[in-house]
């Protein structure tokens, strides 16, 4: 008597075909997986609709792009074929009002979002987003972040954190990206924005950038990089706002890795002030700690660390073996840097 072999359900074809597609799409897709495609394609016509009604459904989103948020559906693409990595997932969440299913042939289901798309991500995660037009960003820890695109516009609004935007050429809808009281304005370039409590910090890799000073929290006019005073940033450039002052500085190519490390999952630091390194660390654990002497935030330390809590017990295991200072602990969540013990 021969195998039984089991009939593919409808769910299953649509969640193999999701993934499938998702694979596809990558930008690391190989031959082996174009191989492995075709073949689960042969396997049964129920993979071969499953995968038709949802290549179908893209191709309609598609046409009515600037009407419809996707960024949620790019999203659970991606997180289907992708498994998360140590502190670095997909991290959505909706806001809310008005998510409604549209059913293809009744083998998916797209959602939509009728208002502004939500990402956020928690201390020591980073996550990376796919927005519909082929734009992208990589947020950093503790971070949040409002999609919303519409027909003549693409608006970021960075609530909080930092994110590192690689933008699509799009000359008739410029990005736009709100921090603070900053608008950053791009066509088609990579750039960084961290929202910090003194300010907004803007750095550039590719491309340039304008910032417009502005406390409007609607986007500016198109033309307004041109019509008004606006401080253009280019590659290798960090512009730094306090308020309504900008200052711009230069960066050499060792400077610009450091800075944008943290998309790697690491921090690296040459000879800077230990308060500095401190705070910094402090970003991605939810550990506090303090100097019982302040003159300890000026020992220049370097050395490369994780995006995570394991980064800052790793310095802390470094002042302790390297610097002979003393690590005390109060509680689980307090920790005080002292100067070593004579």
């Amino acid at each position: 008597m021969g195998d039984v072999h089991r009939l593919p359900s409808a769910d299953d074809a649509e969640r193999e075909a999701s993934a499938w597609f998702a694979r596809l799409h990558a930008d690391d897709v190989s031959a082996d997986d174009r191989t492995r495609f075709e073949a689960w394609l042969r396997a049964h016509a129920c993979n071969v609709k499953a995968y038709a009604d949802l290549s179908g459904t893209w191709q309609e989103l598609g046409k009515s792009a600037p009407l419809v948020r996707a960024v949620y559906f790019g999203q659970v693409m991606n997180a289907a074929s992708t498994p998360p990595a140590p502190r670095r997932r997909w991290v959505a969440f909706a806001a809310a009002a008005g998510i409604c299913a549209i059913l293809a042939g009744g083998a998916w289901n797209l959602y939509k979002q009728k208002e502004v798309s939500g990402f956020q991500t928690a201390i020591g995660e980073q996550a990376a987003v796919a927005l519909p037009d082929g734009s992208s960003f990589d947020l950093n820890t503790n971070s949040r972040v409002w999609v919303d695109y519409s027909q003549r516009t693409r608006v970021v609004r960075l609530e909080r954190g930092e994110a590192f935007f690689k933008v699509a050429h799009d000359t008739k809808r410029p990005f736009w990206v709100h921090a603070g009281n900053s608008w950053v304005r791009a066509v088609g370039t990579a750039f960084n924005v961290y929202l910090r409590p003194t300010g907004v910090q803007v750095t550039v890799s590719e491309g340039t950038v304008n910032v417009v000073n502005a406390t409007s929290n609607e986007p500016p006019p198109p033309d307004t990089a041109v019509t008004t005073p606006a401080a253009s940033v280019t590659a290798g450039e960090q512009a730094d706002v306090h308020g309504r002052a900008e200052v711009i500085h230069e960066l050499n190519s060792a400077q610009l890795s450091r800075l944008l490390a943290w998309r790697k999952s690491s921090l690296y630091f040459q000879d800077q002030p230990l308060g500095d390194v401190v705070s910094e660390l402090m970003r991605y654990t939810t550990l506090k700690i303090d100097f019982d002497d302040d003159a300890l935030r000026q020992l220049p330390v370097g050395g490369t660390f994780q995006t995570s809590p394991e980064g800052a017990e790793a310095l802390l295991t470094m002042l302790h073996d390297g610097f002979g200072t003393t690590i005390r602990r109060e509680g689980q969540d307090h920790v005080y840097i002292e100067e070593p013990a004579r």
